[in-house]
């Protein structure tokens, strides 16, 4: 490039004349066409080696303080929590690395319970955590791969079927947990009612999957 005021050839790297000190102007020029003088190469990052990086720098981490705590307390104790929390944030990763996205979320609801259980554990009050908030986790992992399984399936009014027979079970479930964890007894109360209303509902999406001009409305209804 040349100077406009001295004419004096000039590397495209600087930003002004060496020899009277003109400000140069780099946009649409004859020598370079382009609208900035420079070109941004961004390199893209490997996220698969920066995400096993991450997850290393966790564990190793974690296993530090498990070593401190076994220096002071002459135990580990509670470098525990630190460990599983670890195990568990390094768990989102498996999204990154996995293509089969549903094992990954397989292992993070896994590596959730893990975590929860050890916490309930080292509390020392397993109670909450059998009986309610592991149950519960484990019947909404299984409703995520049950709806995933039926995306494949064509029969909507079957498919409502499916799910609500499913979601009737869990609540029965759920209900005589709960009675269990507080009286000791697996009895059966509100989710009766629930049940009922879902039953009604589970029954007639069945019956009504068997006509299939409802069903193919009830298609249309849902695509378009």
């Amino acid at each position: 490039m040349k100077c406009k005021k001295c004419n004096v050839r000039i590397a495209t790297y600087l930003d002004e004349c060496p020899l009277c000190h003109e400000k140069l102007d780099y946009t649409k020029s004859e020598e370079n066409p382009y609208n900035s003088r420079i070109e941004n190469f961004s390199k893209r990052v490997n996220t698969i080696y920066f995400t096993k990086l991450i997850y290393k720098l966790l564990i190793f981490s974690s296993l530090v303080v498990m070593f401190i705590n076994l220096l002071v307390n002459k135990k580990i104790s509670w470098s525990l929590y630190v460990l599983f929390s670890s195990i568990y944030i390094s768990s989102f990763y498996s999204f990154v690395i996995l293509k089969n996205k549903m094992r990954a979320f397989l292992i993070n609801m896994l590596c959730l319970e893990l975590l929860l259980f050890m916490i309930s554990y080292l509390s020392h009050s397993t109670g909450w955590f059998l009986y309610l908030v592991g149950p519960i986790i484990l019947f909404v992992t299984m409703f995520v791969y049950l709806n995933v399984y039926l995306t494949n399936k064509n029969n909507i009014l079957r498919n409502f079927y499916y799910l609500m027979t499913y979601i009737t079970s869990c609540l029965i479930l759920l209900n005589g947990l709960i009675k269990l964890y507080k009286t000791g007894i697996f009895t059966i109360t509100w989710a009766i009612y629930s049940t009922v209303v879902l039953s009604v509902f589970a029954i007639t999406c069945l019956i009504l999957s068997f006509n299939k001009k409802i069903e193919n409305e009830v298609e249309k209804r849902f695509f378009i």
